[in-house]
């Protein structure tokens, strides 16, 4: 029997393991935590990002420009 140890960060619930691990070999994981609950911050709410985004802004900045398209003068 072999050990290896590595860290890894865990990602959308998933690990990566090593490449030296070949393909259909049987393991065993032992998982061993740090206290992280208090460590791993929430996601901030994309709604509430959003619903946010227009604060400390003026009229002026959310006016619409007067310019609707480029006026393209030819020489003939």
């Amino acid at each position: 029997m072999q050990a290896i140890e590595f860290k890894a960060t865990a990602y959308q619930h998933t690990i990566s393991i090593p490449s030296t691990i070949p393909d259909g070999a049987t393991f065993r994981v032992l998982l061993l935590l740090d206290d992280v609950t208090e460590k791993i911050q929430p996601q901030p709410d994309l709604k509430k990002l959003l619903a946010h985004l227009t604060d400390n802004l003026t009229e002026a900045d959310l006016q619409r420009s007067d310019e609707l398209a480029r006026i393209i003068e030819w020489d003939i």
